[in-house]
């Protein structure tokens, strides 16, 4: 099978399995994503979500996470939020406790309680064997133009192989 057609199913898949992942998210108000491009904004923290681990059913996976809103300078989180991260796609194994770290772009240094809330979706992949590490490149923001840096990095434990299409849900706590 030659790579562009292999890069044609793989990228068939994903959408698909998007869609599938959207339509399971219909009860969640969707966030309005900002059309300016992240450059123009200025990175005024980071966002900070923990995993306590589990184990992936071949086809997908559903994981709470603790988040917490640093701003830039500041010596302690500002501000928590519960969030689940749905994973539709390729995900077999099992992981212990995770950490994933993005930064939180915005047009305004005015960054409030509850302003990070809203929905993020993209693509997410991460192998470990022992010790690991992922991406999930998302995207999404609020309608206070806040988006999270598509990439984020991510350090787990366990043995497992994840690929797919991803969606971030964050709550003010």
């Amino acid at each position: 099978m030659s790579i562009r057609l292999k890069t044609t199913l793989a990228a068939a898949a994903l959408v698909a399995t998007g869609a599938a992942a959207s339509a399971a998210d219909f009860g969640h108000p969707s966030v309005v994503v900002s059309k300016r491009p992240a450059e123009s904004g200025v990175q005024v923290g980071t966002l900070s979500c923990r995993s306590p681990g589990g184990i992936g059913w071949i086809l997908g996976s559903d994981t709470e996470l603790a988040c917490d809103y640093k701003p830039i300078g500041a010596r302690h989180p500002v501000d928590a939020y519960l969030g689940h991260i749905s994973t539709v796609g390729v995900d077999v194994g099992a992981t212990g406790p995770s950490v994933m770290k993005w930064a939180v772009i915005s047009h305004s240094s005015d960054i409030g309680p509850g302003d990070l809330a809203g929905k993020y979706r993209g693509a997410t992949a991460s192998a470990t064997a022992l010790i690991g590490g992922g991406a999930n490149l998302l995207v999404g923001g609020s309608g206070t133009t806040v988006s999270l840096q598509p990439l984020s990095l991510e350090g787990q434990t366990g043995i497992a192989v994840s690929a797919g299409y991803a969606a971030l849900t964050l709550d003010p706590v």
